[in-house]
């Protein structure tokens, strides 16, 4: 040890520095150990190995691999079964390419279904707790009467389907019964006379003014005109069942492939003998030039002898392209 006063080297047992004669104090280990600072030590973290994720092996029991070999197994029958049906429709051969597409398009045909089910599940019981009636949240909705898009709250839900509110204020009036919202086969539109007799709208109009149709009219804003429908009960004798008047399927040749599309009734039908009882024929046979539906001009010259008179088949410009026959072909090329 050394003397703090004069730096003389001094011995354990000095209680005085023999150089200067200064008192020695000495410090206890306690009060060396109050006396320095405190440092604080934090512990250290362990270190882990980063190991990598092994996922857990699937355990394939007996009982599942046998559930998962019978449900292959019925996949395969119903494939088979489609088959059979496609080969019974089509009288040949399917390949397996067309077997997996017809499969692949009635499952997703079917999720489609499922869905649709699931939505008009949750609506029903949400209606259970909201028996008047809600709003439907979304866009994109068709009110099954005016065929009007509609959304959020312009939509009206309840036991007769989706509505807007113009077309849910006539039911509530009484103006259109809810048969007309969960039945469209029991009314004609200004658009099904169209397709079924037709005819355009003037004619719509003329026969409401001489008292043959009699018009459910659903009022909007201001008083004006937002729908108008014709109840077939209201026109006992004057227009038939919508079912008579159904355009049918026909099936055509294209590439060598069978396709259908839906051809109007009175190309294949004599009005006569579908509308004889009912009096709209009487007044189809009044209809003038610009009061005929003429969009099927490129049909007209396949249309049925009985429908010439009265869709006055002149006034319809015949097809330009009406396929030429083979032998005309022939002796044009020859020439």
């Amino acid at each position: 040890m050394f003397c703090t006063n004069c730096g003389n080297k001094t011995h354990t047992e000095d209680k005085f520095c023999g150089n200067c004669g200064k008192a020695i104090q000495r410090t206890s280990i306690s009060d060396v150990e109050r006396l320095s600072p405190k440092i604080e030590t934090k512990p250290t973290p362990p270190i882990y190995k980063e190991l990598e994720y092994v996922p857990p092996t699937t355990q394939h029991s007996r009982r599942n691999i046998q559930n998962d070999a019978k449900t292959e197994k019925k996949k395969e029958e119903h494939k088979e079964e489609l088959r059979k049906l496609l080969e019974k429709e089509r009288g040949r051969e399917i390949t397996d390419q067309e077997l997996f597409e017809a499969n692949l398009w009635l499952t997703n045909y079917a999720k489609i279904i499922y869905d649709c089910a699931q939505t008009d599940f949750q609506r029903k019981k949400k209606l259970e707790e909201n028996p008047k009636g809600f709003h439907i949240e979304g866009k994109g909705y068709t009110c099954c009467v005016c065929h009007n898009s509609v959304s959020d709250e312009q939509t009206w839900y309840d036991e007769n389907g989706i509505k807007c509110l113009i077309c849910q204020n006539a039911l509530d009036k009484k103006v259109i019964p809810s048969s007309v919202a969960s039945d469209n086969e029991s009314w004609y539109s200004v658009h099904d006379f169209e397709s079924s007799f037709f005819v355009k709208p003037n004619a719509v109009r003329r026969f409401v003014k001489e008292g043959l149709l009699k018009p459910r009219i659903i009022k909007g804003p201001s008083d004006r005109t937002h729908y108008q429908l014709f109840l077939i009960e209201d026109h006992e004798g004057i227009l038939p069942p919508k079912e008579i008047t159904k355009w049918p399927l026909v099936k055509f040749k294209k590439d060598g492939k069978d396709w259908y599309h839906s051809e109007p009734w009175f190309m294949h039908s004599n009005p006569k003998e579908v509308l004889g009882g009912y009096k709209i024929l009487e007044y189809m046979s009044t209809l003038k030039e610009n009061e005929i539906k003429q969009s099927y001009p490129d049909l007209s010259f396949q249309l049925h002898e009985g429908s010439k008179s009265i869709l006055k088949v002149d006034c319809i410009e015949e097809n330009p392209h009406e396929p030429i026959k083979e032998e005309s072909k022939n002796e044009t090329e020859n020439k």
